[in-house]
């Protein structure tokens, strides 16, 4: 427990220290958020080995890389081309050793890493304005922080509602630990603090105009807590697919950087799309 409580707190110290940077500088939230894509794609191939074979494996890391760095529909449609290309020559010249299940948990575990830390680059930066030649990021640092919070203040409180209430297993041949009982504490705790979050940036960071609507925050508040459940649980299969306990010992307590963000990697989709159809800031300046 103290370790993974020590932990979190170096972890939360680096996240506001990043987040403080890219207030000034946004290329410092999208390399941040690029490196963390790349090191989940790695933990996650790792995990069943595909490290080894440099055939796939280089060209999963290449293309997270250059998804999550260069943007635009033409170059996206052409990255997915190559990508998809690439790996299934990689299959065919080297069909005795690369099997396709190796290509399809690659695949997959590649897809979802991507997918998910783009979502929170593609948000933050749509919503970066430039007011008299200057950027403003505050409205992108708000998504940055809620894509990243929700989950895990929801996770947070699943393990503590867990500790002190759990009595019924959630789904014990996946992930033993969790409980009915601390999944409800999640939501609750997620929902509510995803509030707190809006309510500290309209209070103290919200100095154009931006203006939060917390009925919607509410209601992503609560759909990101239950969809990060299935996040958690969706990784934690792929761990006991593979064998492993936890994808890395990057963080003590905690894992690898791929168990601190399997939740935020459903979450995050969901919450471009949400604001897409229901935007959670808008500006009355």
């Amino acid at each position: 427990m103290k370790i993974r409580l020590l932990s979190s707190a170096v972890g939360i110290a680096l996240a506001v220290g990043l987040i403080i940077l890219s207030a000034y500088f946004s290329l410092v939230a999208n390399l941040s958020l690029t490196a963390i894509a790349v090191m989940c794609v790695i933990e996650g191939l790792s995990a069943k080995g595909l490290n080894k074979k440099l055939s796939i494996f280089i060209p999963c890391i290449a293309f997270t890389a250059l998804f999550c760095a260069v943007g635009g529909t033409l170059a996206h449609a052409a990255e997915v081309f190559l990508f998809v290309t690439v790996i299934f020559m990689a299959m065919i010249i080297n069909h005795e050793n690369l099997k396709f299940p190796d290509l399809a948990y690659a695949f997959t575990v590649t897809a979802l890493c991507t997918w998910g830390l783009w979502s929170v680059i593609y948000t933050f930066n749509s919503s970066v304005v430039y007011i008299d030649n200057k950027e403003y990021t505050v409205t992108g640092l708000f998504y940055i922080v809620t894509a990243l919070a929700t989950p895990w203040l929801a996770d947070g409180g699943a393990y503590f509602g867990g500790s002190f209430f759990g009595k019924r297993k959630l789904c014990p041949k996946i992930s033993p630990k969790k409980t009915v009982e601390g999944a409800v504490s999640g939501v609750f705790i997620g929902t509510l603090l995803s509030l707190l979050v809006g309510i500290i940036f309209q209070s103290f960071f919200f100095k154009n105009g931006e203006v939060v609507n917390y009925v919607y925050l509410a209601i992503f508040g609560l759909m990101g807590s239950l969809i990060s459940i299935v996040g958690d649980l969706s990784f934690s299969l792929i761990k006991r697919s593979v064998g492993i306990k936890d994808y890395g010992s990057l963080i003590p307590g905690h894992g690898g950087m791929l168990d601190r963000f399997d939740s935020v990697i459903f979450t995050s989709p969901l919450l471009m799309i949400f604001n897409m159809i229901l935007p959670i800031i808008h500006n009355a300046g």
